[in-house]
């Protein structure tokens, strides 16, 4: 029997939401371990959402396998819920930005590295800010990239996985593949 593109397609989405959902529950579930561990309650709790993130594009998988197209929306929601949580988390630390406490944070062991590689704290303080705000403006563009554009694809197969399932479901018992 030869595969349709639709075919291809769902077993393609099925791949990525499989290897997308355990990477994201397993590392998110470390961090928020690691987080618990440390006591930093900030990074437990966006940990926890980004975990359950990923259990809910798994359980979205499970369901597209039972031929149920309403887990694609599963898949969907989960990467709206990783990017929502992520640019709230990084937009929070944007708008928290107070360079006195950065600096409070600098012990007199870095000053003294600091000092060794030739640099004053005068210029570790004048890029203090923009070195910040490019890095949460980073995890902000490269969570948008990623996770916005998952999303996307997944919404753009509806489609070829709809026509899949229903073709699965014509099949015999004995011919379905999935």
């Amino acid at each position: 029997m030869v595969d349709s593109t639709a075919d291809k397609t769902l077993r393609r989405v099925l791949l990525i939401s499989a290897i997308d959902g355990w990477s994201i529950a397993i590392f998110a579930g470390l961090c928020t371990f690691i987080s618990l561990l440390f006591g930093e309650w900030i990074g437990v709790s966006i940990g926890a959402m980004i975990t359950f993130a990923g259990v809910v594009e798994l359980r979205g998988r499970t369901r597209l396998l039972r031929g149920n197209i309403s887990g694609l929306d599963w898949l969907i929601r989960a990467q709206v819920l990783i990017l929502a949580t992520v640019g709230l988390y990084a937009f929070r630390n944007l708008l928290a930005f107070d360079e006195a406490v950065l600096l409070a944070e600098v012990t007199p062991e870095i000053r003294n590295a600091i000092d060794q590689l030739g640099i004053s704290m005068a210029d570790i303080e004048r890029l203090m800010k923009p070195i910040y705000y490019g890095l949460y403006l980073t995890v902000i563009g490269v969570t948008l990239l990623f996770q916005g554009g998952l999303a996307l694809y997944y919404a753009s197969r509806r489609t070829k996985i709809t026509g899949a399932l229903a073709a699965q479901q014509a099949q015999p018992p004995s011919l379905q593949t999935m």
